[in-house]
């Protein structure tokens, strides 16, 4: 959903060509014209929901910061945004005490203005989930390298942001030799071990200002630069970093290797859906039947497990119906084999979905998008209560209750 910004002030030049540079933002909807003092607390009336009020201080500071105070008393859920092309200590002071929440100088410098509206709509997001209920997260797995599984976490996640407006961060966990990035063509500054060394601090600003923008609208939270870099992240990070995600995205796509280890088994437990990604020869099926019987032994539910065949191929030898015997689990959705269209878009850095939108294999990938979302509301799609899903690491890892029990015992001794 796209956020309301409204802007209020002299019609100028200036706001002029930031309306219609916000109008650009896939995440914003610039109000179609530019209010003033007469028709500015009925605009913002007239919006449900959260809305961005930008008001404009060059003019006439002093009956602006009025109609600041005004509009935050009467409609406490909008946020304020000044801009002036005084950047005066005391106007900015002001501002804030009129309950600006963001401040932006004249002439506006873009990058900063986006920054400033991702921070509140940060805030949005965070608000909306706490009314609504947390995101939900789904990891893309296979126990066999080379059957797609980024392919599948990539498109996927871009066809949730663009063709369903849904909030979406891709997190990549393959964290020595991932590849989000590249698929997308995308240049990250910061990385997860960001956040892992701010831990004490995560909150949805630094989280936002740890993610890289796709043209999609999705979020994608990077692997680490260097590859040695991978172990100083710890299944109790991911654990926290997941925790703080759901708070401000519809969705997380989490990206992991294929050796199940104690980081895949905390994205595991933490996960709604494991979307399962195998192939149609006896080598995946064989290795993919053991991989799901260890699901099962460390607790993760039969009915959380969303087995996706993909390069489908219709044939008499081995067809959908004895995959699912052999694995003895249903088989949720199949993506057709198209290999020339899949390492040309690979090679492009851009999605399937965007890079070949009219082929069979994107549709696939809308057709699983829309079974995951039509899934969201539904009871068949909600987690194991916190007992049963407690399983996963301390399975995997048998030592870890124990350690567990002795830390909480040291901490009240």
């Amino acid at each position: 959903m796209k956020i309301p910004v409204i802007l209020i002030g002299h019609d100028n030049i200036a706001l002029v060509a930031l309306r219609q540079q916000i109008d650009k933002e896939r995440d914003f909807d610039a109000s179609e014209k530019i209010r003033g003092f007469d028709d500015a607390v009925e605009a913002v009336r007239a919006k449900t929901g959260p809305a961005i009020v930008l008001l404009d201080l060059s003019r006439d500071p002093g009956r602006m910061l009025a109609l600041a105070q005004e509009i935050k008393i009467k409609f406490p859920g909008i946020h304020l945004v000044a801009t002036s092309g005084s950047s005066d200590t005391e106007i900015i002071l002001q501002a804030m005490r009129s309950g600006a929440e963001e401040f932006l100088s004249q002439p506006f410098n873009w990058p900063t203005v986006v920054q400033s509206l991702e921070r509140i709509r940060a805030k949005i997001n965070l608000q909306s989930s706490k009314n609504t209920g947390r995101g939900r997260i789904i990891t893309v797995f296979s126990n066999k390298g080379g059957v797609g599984t980024t392919t599948v976490a990539t498109n996927l996640a871009v066809t949730l942001a663009a063709e369903h407006r849904k909030s979406v961060c891709l997190v990549d966990l393959v964290l020595q030799f991932g590849s989000v990035t590249s698929f997308l063509n995308l240049e990250a500054s910061y990385t997860i071990l960001d956040l892992v060394r701010n831990l004490k601090h995560l909150d949805p600003m630094l989280v936002e200002g740890s993610l890289v923008r796709h043209g999609s609208g999705l979020r994608v939270l990077a692997e680490p630069f260097h590859a040695e870099d991978a172990s100083a992240v710890k299944h109790t990070d991911v654990e926290e970093i997941l925790d703080a995600l759901v708070q401000s995205f519809d969705f997380i796509i989490v990206d992991v290797p294929k050796e199940f280890d104690e980081i895949v088994a905390a994205a595991v437990e933490k996960s709604h859906q494991v979307v399962f990604v195998t192939e149609m020869d006896i080598p995946s099926l064989k290795n993919s039947r053991r991989a799901i019987d260890l699901f099962h032994r460390v607790g993760v539910a039969q009915t959380n497990i969303r087995l996706v065949l993909n390069r489908y191929i219709k044939s008499k030898v081995i067809d959908a119906e004895a995959v699912e015997k052999a694995l003895a689990t249903k088989v949720f959705w199949t993506l057709p084999n198209d290999y020339p269209t899949a390492i040309s878009a690979i090679n492009q850095g851009i999605p399937i979905v965007t890079a070949a939108s009219k082929t069979d294999l994107a549709r696939g990938y809308r057709g699983l998008a829309e079974r995951l979302v039509a899934l969201q509301g539904s009871s068949s799609y909600s987690k194991e209560t916190e007992e049963e899903k407690r399983g996963v690491l301390h399975k995997w890892l048998p030592g870890l209750a124990r350690n567990t029990r002795v830390n909480k015992k040291r901490e009240v001794s």
